[in-house]
């Protein structure tokens, strides 16, 4: 087996006493270093049966899942278990507990010292967004659902597994806080690289998230597993091309992140400036708006020529609200974010909520013309293409 590969099913089945038809039926699935593999499909389709049988939550009734070269049924499951990340829909965490004794758990049962775990937990807290001074001491009641969803995304990294698993992680959340939490997990993903197994029963998540996405049908039969591209422009059938849903083609915009596109520029004025000042400053720019911004370059307020009706006072107040986009965000994500803005642009902003730019309606656009039609259901399907299985790891269902 490559030393690239991290995760390898091998036919591998799910039987309950006394059902006539297994949950999961020869499963095989290559799964590479650093890749995020999203399996998607109808509810009771087995989708986290099959993901739990990787950390033996759930026992294999037969075939072979093999991580890192070694057979998962030759370690004890909770060694096995102490070595996986895991995140669930639900976080789990410990209500009686701390955040940086949840986020130390596993580092504790490993038997590490205290300091190192305390040193481990902060730095955890610092990557997820949470700052270790003000959360590491509170307990989960005091956290909302996403910052909850954040501490059990460190504490599921905290030893430094290779492996994670990922069953709807985010699927509790409002449609905001998802946004953001998938938002920052890819961009902990880029420094990361972790092979990630994450179950969704959401098409437009699994685009965004996967390096590459399995199709499942009944009993976790693999119908397409391929990566996004290729499923929007290519689905395999009319199954897989009914999951996909309509709007192939603004889904593809779910493909490209807003960092992958030219950024551009607009006037920035101090809200203390008068309108004076700003009017001179907005037409020596020739562009017809600007934004405010407070003294650590944050976005404020979009403003135009006719906000600034009056030539005495300050502009504090004047404009309206800036809808603002990460560079992690996908061009759908900004895309929604002109829809809402006044002016028709999106203000791109760093980690630390400071402008970096903006993406307007037309090079979005250019983006959207340049996108190619999907084909027919099945039409020129190769056996192997870009970023997919080979051809030899795909069982007849699988082609």
């Amino acid at each position: 087996m490559s030393r690239d590969v991290m995760i390898d099913l091998q036919q591998v089945s799910k039987f309950y006493r006394g059902q006539k038809a297994p949950v999961v039926e020869n499963m095989s699935m290559t799964i590479q270093q650093g890749e995020i593999i999203v399996l998607v499909g109808p509810s009771g389709c087995g989708k986290t049966t099959t993901m739990k049988m990787i950390n033996r939550l759930i026992e294999p009734s037969s075939g072979r899942i093999l991580i890192d070269g070694t057979d998962v049924t030759a370690l004890d499951g909770n060694d096995l278990r102490r070595q996986i990340g895991y995140v669930i829909q639900q976080v789990g965490l410990f209500p009686h507990m701390s955040v940086a004794t949840n986020v130390g758990l596993v580092p504790r049962m490993l038997g590490w010292d205290r300091k190192r775990i305390e040193a481990r937990a902060d730095e955890l807290l610092h990557l997820v967004g949470l700052e270790p001074a003000i959360y590491r001491n509170r307990l989960p009641r005091q956290l909302s659902g996403g910052q909850q969803q954040r501490v059990g995304v460190a504490r599921a990294l905290a030893a430094d597994p290779p492996v994670m698993l990922m069953d709807e992680p985010f699927g509790a959340t409002d449609p905001m806080t998802r946004d953001r939490l998938q938002n920052e997990f890819l961009r902990l993903q880029e420094q990361l690289r972790k092979t990630i197994v994450f179950v969704t029963h959401d098409f437009d998540e699994a685009i965004k998230m996967g390096t590459r996405i399995a199709v499942l049908g009944d009993r976790s039969k693999i119908r397409q597993f391929d990566t996004p591209e290729n499923l929007l422009a290519n689905p395999a059938d009319s199954t897989v091309a009914q999951f996909i849903g309509r709007g192939a083609r603004l889904k593809q915009l779910d493909l490209r992140r807003v960092d992958a596109i030219t950024w551009e520029d607009v006037p920035l004025i101090a809200p203390d400036k008068a309108t004076n000042g700003a009017k001179r400053q907005l037409e020596q720019a020739e562009g017809s708006s600007a934004l405010t911004v407070d003294a650590d370059n944050r976005p404020l307020r979009w403003v135009n020529a006719h906000d600034l009706t009056t030539d005495a006072g300050a502009l504090a107040g004047a404009g309206q609200t800036v809808t603002t986009v990460e560079p992690q965000a996908t061009l759908r994500d900004a895309l929604d974010a002109m829809l809402a803005s006044r002016d028709g642009a999106a203000v791109v902003v760093d980690e630390h909520g400071r402008y970096a730019g903006t993406v307007t309606l037309d090079g979005l656009m250019q983006v959207i013309h340049h996108t190619p039609e999907p084909e027919e259901p099945g039409a020129g399907v190769p056996d192997q293409r870009a970023g997919a299985a080979p051809a030899a790891e795909l069982t007849p269902e699988q082609r």
